[in-house]
């Protein structure tokens, strides 16, 4: 039986011997434009990626430390070596996101699920792909979304009417609004999210269906919607507006389920 950093090595060295090439195909032009002013100023903004681009010593450091941790308590008969098609694509994609730690952790618990039996139906090869497609946002709103107890949840589509004209301000409300925000981004910044989501295929938005319940009220009372509204109001004191909200129901559906299971 191959112990954790034997696994994890082996992972690795297969890694680097197929990113390799790549990186010296991507160094050719660089070299042929070194000392001329253009290829300096493309150095220079490149520059800071530089400390971004994890090298396979940091890569193999963390990864070994993050299994060993995730799988200390997994019994050692259901400990397997990971499947290439999830581990070398995977620990590719660490190089340049394993500083940012909630990517990271959704990786390492791709990874270490992987090389536990119990978890064979639940992970998959396109589940690295998806974490790639997604950012730091995208992977904190999706696992608040897992969070909660309920199968629906309550979403509107609020909308700013101009009175008697049957017109709507456009851009002036996010597409959807759940009540809440995360640290540093606001409701437009969740309602885009929300949308990369579902294109993801991890959730689904039905504005036709509604739940029996008194969030609704709560949502479209908001203070993060009727200060947005408030100030409309102020501008254009001549026109009469009224906040509208289409009541809808958002879920994790069943893929986003399994995608949760495996990478959370």
């Amino acid at each position: 039986m191959e112990t954790g950093k034997e696994v994890v090595k082996a992972v690795i060295d297969e890694s680097k011997a197929l990113i390799k090439p790549v990186y010296e195909d991507l160094a050719q032009p660089a070299v042929k434009e070194i000392g001329t002013t253009l290829g300096r100023s493309v150095h220079a903004l490149l520059s800071p990626i530089r400390g971004l681009c994890w090298g396979f010593e940091k890569i193999e450091h963390v990864t070994i430390q993050g299994l060993e941790k995730r799988l200390e308590k997994v019994a050692t008969e259901k400990q397997k070596t990971p499947d290439p098609e999830i581990a070398v694509p995977l620990m590719q994609a660490l190089t340049y996101t394993a500083q940012n730690d909630t990517l990271r952790e959704m990786y390492l618990n791709l990874l270490a699920n992987s090389m536990n039996s119990d978890y064979d139906k639940a992970v998959h090869p396109s589940y690295v792909d998806l974490i790639k497609q997604m950012n730091r946002l995208d992977a904190l709103v999706f696992q608040k979304l897992t969070r909660y107890s309920e199968k629906y949840i309550p979403v509107i589509r609020p909308r700013i009417i101009l009175r008697e004209q049957n017109k709507f301000m456009i851009a002036a409300m996010p597409e959807y609004f759940l009540g809440w925000i995360v640290e540093m981004f606001d409701i437009f910044d969740i309602s885009t999210c929300l949308v990369r989501l579902s294109r993801l295929g991890l959730i689904e938005i039905d504005l036709l269906s509604s739940v029996l319940s008194d969030e609704y009220d709560k949502l479209e009372s908001s203070e993060l919607l009727n200060s947005i509204f408030n100030a409309y109001t102020k501008v254009h004191a001549n026109t009469e507006y009224e906040l509208e909200a289409k009541k809808g129901v958002l879920s994790v559906n069943e893929f986003g389920k399994r995608f949760a299971e495996a990478c959370l």
